[in-house]
């Protein structure tokens, strides 16, 4: 192991070095085209293929080289990543470009998610909402869809999805040096408030930004949020939640997750998941940018107050007036955007197409084709009656 790393870092700046003149041309936005289907390959000692996949529950980093196109990074880390996505066969994996080989990048990322779209019979569901997000204005990570080799072996068809980072927060918000929060499931969290001790939002909220500082800078504004959300109903409730949280963004980004039927994202079915949590550097209020939508399009006719009571911090904003005006101009507005030249049944359409012949060939995906060319048609009827019932349900609420 340590004379093959060895090996591996000492390529590293000959590596560079030739393929720098080609490498110049290509971007962030050629890797993340959504009319490209894209070729990665990794190659990994099979000793420890073998290892990563007999251990696909740890987060284990494994040495190998990463290739794009005509650049090759070599050294890189990767690890399998995932929640229910996990398995042996064809895992989910994280690359880190600069875990090995200090201030190494890949057109300027530090990392990447190659997802491998375990749970998602149409392939292109999370691809879809998250283009809808951007389409709304929001932050939202790019991604788009590879055919992935590991050992000259397809894989089959994986999602090239961009880290949620410190780079993604200065590209799409233009901020540096804020406080950022990867949110880790591990039990049914409706916005309660979890006491005056850091531990249990330590467990909730992961930090990927100033990861040494103090628990007392890193936490003390969130903990501070829960417990001003579950304060007093009084007349300075909202003036004291407001110190902790953006309530307009939180609004717009509820309304559209309800919208695209997410069953699994702040008012899910087990509670909250499936987001990041962000504050500026020279702020204590919050922000939320979306991860992991492929339980989004469950189902047309999904309401539109849909588990609003369950979660305290949301069914507390939506008793001012304002706010409950802006959760349904929201979803007015996704509404008709969504239909506007019927965007979304193109963009299913068209992804889906991009990727049907490369699903067909992925012998590791958990579904059948059939069952791929079935969950692509449910989408696509989603999209052809989602704006429809939404509108209805508008008329008839407000």
């Amino acid at each position: 192991m340590l004379l093959y790393r060895t090996l591996a870092a000492s390529c590293v700046v000959v590596a560079a070095l030739a393929v720098a003149p080609d490498a110049s041309a290509q971007t962030t936005a050629d890797l993340f085209d959504r009319n490209t289907l894209q070729e990665i390959r990794l190659w990994v000692n099979s000793r420890e293929l073998q290892q990563l996949r007999s251990n696909y529950q740890l987060n284990t980093y494994y040495v190998a080289d990463f290739q794009w196109r005509n650049i090759r990074v070599r050294n890189v880390a990767i690890r399998s990543r995932g929640s229910a996505s996990r398995n042996p066969n064809k895992p989910g994996l994280r690359v880190d470009f600069n875990r090995y080989t200090t201030g190494q990048q890949f057109l300027g990322l530090k990392s990447l998610v190659l997802d491998n779209i375990w749970q998602d019979g149409s392939f292109v569901a999370e691809s879809t909402a998250m283009a809808f997000f951007e389409r709304m204005g929001q932050a939202a990570p790019r991604e788009s869809f590879c055919r992935l080799y590991i050992n000259n072996v397809y894989h089959g068809v994986y999602a090239i999805v961009e880290s949620v980072d410190a780079d993604f927060v200065a590209r799409t918000i233009g901020e540096k040096n804020g406080y950022l929060f990867s949110y880790q499931y591990n039990s049914q969290f409706h916005g309660e408030y979890l006491g005056d001790d850091y531990q249990p939002y330590k467990e909730k909220f992961e930090p990927q930004t100033h990861e040494l500082e103090a628990d007392t800078i890193l936490y003390s504004p969130i903990r501070d949020l829960f417990k001003e959300v579950n304060g007093p109903d009084d007349a300075v409730w909202r003036d004291r939640v407001e110190q902790y949280l953006d309530v307009n963004r939180l609004v717009t980004y509820v309304a559209i997750e309800t919208f695209l039927a997410e069953n699994d994202g702040v008012l899910g079915a087990s509670g909250m998941n499936n987001f990041y949590l962000y504050r500026p550097a020279d702020s204590t209020k919050h922000r939320l940018f979306p991860w992991d939508k492929d339980n989004s399009f469950i189902n047309p006719l999904f309401e539109l107050m849909t588990r609003v009571d369950e979660n305290v911090m949301f069914r507390r904003l939506m008793t001012y007036p304002d706010l409950r005006g802006l959760y349904f101009q929201v979803l007015d507005a996704c509404a008709r955007s969504a239909a506007e030249e019927s965007w979304m049944e193109t963009e299913i359409t068209r992804a889906a197409a991009l990727v049907a012949d490369a699903v067909r060939e992925d012998t590791l995906k958990q579904f059948s084709s059939e069952a791929f060319d079935e969950a692509v048609g449910l989408l696509q009827a989603f999209a052809r009656t989602r704006s429809d019932f939404v509108l209805r349900e508008l008329d008839r609420v407000r």
